[in-house]
């Protein structure tokens, strides 16, 4: 988590290690509710990537393909 950007990190930190809302992140960033989410996307797709998880589409496809 550390290597991510700033604005990312602490998205990602307010909103699911202090489980703050976005619309309180927002207000206490100084950014719109629409760009905290955005920092929010990035920085979980930056940590899926360093963990070397799955991306959602290849999750979806396999589970698509277990229940046929």
């Amino acid at each position: 988590m550390t290597q991510l950007p700033t604005r990312q990190f602490h998205v990602i930190v307010l909103r699911h290690l202090m489980g703050y809302e976005t619309k309180h992140i927002a207000r206490f960033m100084g950014l719109d509710v629409r760009t905290v989410d955005y920092h929010g996307r990035k920085g979980k797709e930056r940590l899926r990537v360093q963990l070397g998880l799955p991306s959602n589409a290849s999750r979806t496809k396999n589970k698509k393909g277990a229940r046929q």
